[in-house]
């Protein structure tokens, strides 16, 4: 049985998980192993692409054509059924540590944000972008810059009783990138592609990963638009919560009415303490051009 980190939460698997991080702990909170997949009741189902789910108030199954079926419970466990025929076990990870583990924060109550993140002065900054904004390239440029790398995909978000502030807990120690940005940053690995066929590839950071809780003090909107250079603005108010609540991840696992203000509560106390920043570029942009304008604001 392996021991992990990740999300926040001590994971148990019977299967590797090179993405996350080995860890020791005596109660998982956590369990992850293969097996045949119950029925639900479910209050809602809908397909996204090549994605079938069914959700209720305790539990997840979701399907991808031909990789495999999943069933997160009660917060606490996830089964996998794989699909008959050869699946490459790093797709059938890739998909638990997406939407099985969003489940589970979700069953947990705690909310998952769609976010890169560094830390700078023991305070959090998340970056967040649509696909193609150039959130996970700004961030391997940031760390080539000597900055503290958080996380790259997923930022949870924690609430604290005695704190007016809400923190954020890493995902795992992984940044993935496409290939333009590997070529734009002159990085050489491949060794390690997130899903065969597709010209995108895992750098690990396990070495460097920090397991601890930090409070967000600013959050960076990236967004890709014609224009003819970069643009900065600080957002206020209802523009700035409605900046960052459409990057909540895997938003249609939190449609339930109890989900959604939880989603609203947390987001409005989040952008009550940190400053959100609206960072908007050419759709050709020199990478380094962009560094300059994130780095001015952290």
């Amino acid at each position: 049985m392996y021991k992990y980190w990740g999300f926040g939460l001590h994971i148990t698997s019977g299967i590797e998980f090179p993405e996350l991080l080995p860890f020791d702990f005596k109660q998982p909170d956590v369990s992850i192993s293969i097996g045949e997949i119950p029925s639900i009741e479910a209050d809602t189902a809908f397909d996204i692409g090549r994605l079938s789910y069914q959700v209720n108030s305790s539990e997840l199954v979701f399907s991808v054509q031909d990789i495999a079926t999943y069933y997160a419970a009660d917060g606490n466990r996830i089964l996998i059924r794989p699909f008959p025929g050869n699946v490459e076990d790093r797709v059938i990870r890739l998909f638990l540590l997406g939407a099985a583990m969003a489940g589970i924060l979700q069953q947990r109550r705690q909310v998952p944000l769609h976010t890169s993140a560094v830390v700078v002065n023991n305070k959090l900054t998340l970056i967040a972008g649509q696909s193609g904004a150039g959130k996970s390239t700004t961030l391997a440029g940031l760390k080539k810059r000597q900055y503290q790398i958080f996380s790259d995909d997923i930022t949870v978000l924690k609430e604290a009783p005695d704190d007016d502030r809400i923190s954020g807990v890493a995902s795992y120690p992984m940044i993935k990138l496409w290939e333009h940005s590997l070529q734009t940053l002159s990085l050489d690995d491949r060794s390690f592609p997130v899903v065969p066929g597709y010209e995108k590839y895992g750098f690990f950071f396990h070495g460097a990963f920090d397991t601890r809780q930090y409070p967000v003090e600013r959050i960076i909107l990236l967004e890709a638009r014609e224009t003819d250079k970069i643009h900065h603005k600080q957002l206020q108010g209802s523009e700035a919560f409605a900046g960052v609540i459409q990057h909540i991840y895997k938003a249609s696992l939190f449609r339930q009415p109890a989900m959604r203000a939880l989603c609203f509560d947390v987001v409005s106390k989040m952008v009550k303490c940190a400053s959100v920043h609206q960072v908007t570029r050419p759709l050709l942009c020199e990478p380094d051009s962009l560094l300059d304008v994130v780095t001015s604001i952290l």
